[in-house]
């Protein structure tokens, strides 16, 4: 089924859901986070940087439900209460405490439990869409959460089981250190031995397999106490650059035309930031697929992230668009020679040369597999 979406809305996979909430968190933004994965739409409400409630129309999602999955009501109670609500019109939880079958704290308690479910299903997306709307906003409802947004992205991001995704959010090769605010952020939790062994080996030097190889345990479980150290901004890379935190605000809070994308996530290719020109790079892509030029540099930066695999595919697209470019072939044969793929880079450097005998570049990386 195609879904319609407003320009608003941007594709979830490309700014990664953790770092939306850390930006918004950070710059004590007030708003909603609009979400949409078919046919799941959820929506967060933000105040000060502080998520404060949250709704679904999933009706799995619904407090009824919440309440029997969690052993706190039983199926005849819940069709009795739903019975009543049909009739009446009443909040659920008032209906509850009217029948007796849970006490207004238990209601309290599992309202706040729902809302913070909801936002931690959110995590096991792969893919969907998301707009944030800074606005003030007004919620007619008793219950608010009260828990730290550090902490939820902490738990959210323990809960995620999609390998590739958690990959393509650090990659192997990134060097972490822990940041200027990490004893303040590390007493939010509470870690068992291998979170503390993590830690220990964050050191400025050591590179996410390096950490991987030397504790040889779980490594899908490794790597996501890495990524969520990383998201809550405990463990930085080293060529962090505290105006990401701007480029990422700015990126997730307007609706900028694709030349405008194109323009920031050049400068900041130019500049070193690939981590960040990955993510321009796909919003401008995600804007206007047909524009050969984005494609080959969210290629460019995502071969500067050792992203070769996607960067393959990218380069792909921008051949398919433009299919006698010989600097695309050239860019593309050199992530093959990089995957290991020395037939196949030869082949594509030979019609690089094709296209342009004069292309040094073809040359040179010919002559090198050659060898």
């Amino acid at each position: 089924m195609t879904v319609t979406l407003d320009s608003r809305y941007k594709r979830l996979r490309d700014y990664r859901f953790p770092e939306v909430l850390m930006t918004i968190s950070n710059f004590g933004k007030t708003g909603t986070v609009y979400l949409k994965n078919w046919p799941a739409e959820k929506r967060i409400y933000i105040k000060d940087g502080k998520i404060i409630f949250a709704t679904s129309n999933r009706e799995d999602e619904c407090l009824g439900v919440h309440l029997l999955k969690k052993g706190k009501l039983k199926v005849i109670q819940y069709y009795e209460s739903i019975r009543l609500l049909e009739k009446t019109g009443k909040r659920h939880g008032s209906i509850l405490v009217e029948l007796g079958y849970l006490t207004q704290k238990e209601i309290e308690s599992a309202v706040k439990s729902q809302i913070e479910d909801i936002v931690l299903s959110i995590f096991k997306w792969e893919d969907g869409h998301f707009f944030f709307e800074e606005a003030p906003f007004r919620i007619d409802e008793p219950v608010k959460l009260d828990s730290d947004t550090v902490t939820l992205i902490y738990k959210g991001i323990k809960k995620m089981d999609s390998f590739p995704q958690i990959r393509n959010a650090l990659p192997l090769t990134t060097v972490l250190t822990l940041s200027p605010d990490s004893n303040k952020l590390l007493k939010k939790f509470r870690f068992d031995g291998i979170e503390g062994k993590i830690i220990d080996l964050i050191d400025g030097k050591n590179r996410v397999l390096d950490i991987l190889t030397r504790l040889q345990g779980d490594e899908l479980e490794t790597l996501k106490v890495l990524y969520a150290l990383n998201s809550v901004e405990s463990a930085l890379p080293v060529d962090y650059s505290k105006t990401s935190k701007e480029v990422m605000l700015n990126a997730i809070s307007e609706a900028s035309s694709p030349d405008a994308l194109y323009k920031r996530g050049t400068e900041l290719f130019m500049s070193g930031k690939y981590n960040e020109s990955v993510n321009i790079f796909r919003e401008a892509v995600s804007l206007s697929p047909d524009k050969a030029s984005y494609h080959f540099y969210l290629a460019m930066s995502l071969v500067n992230t050792s992203m070769f695999k996607e960067a393959e595919d990218v380069l792909i697209k921008a051949i398919e668009i433009e299919p006698f470019n010989d600097d695309y072939y050239t860019e593309l044969g050199i992530v093959y020679t990089k995957r290991g793929l020395v037939e196949k880079a030869g082949r594509t450097f030979d019609f690089a040369l094709r296209i342009n005998p004069h292309n040094e570049r073809a040359r040179d990386a010919l002559s090198g597999i050659r060898k």
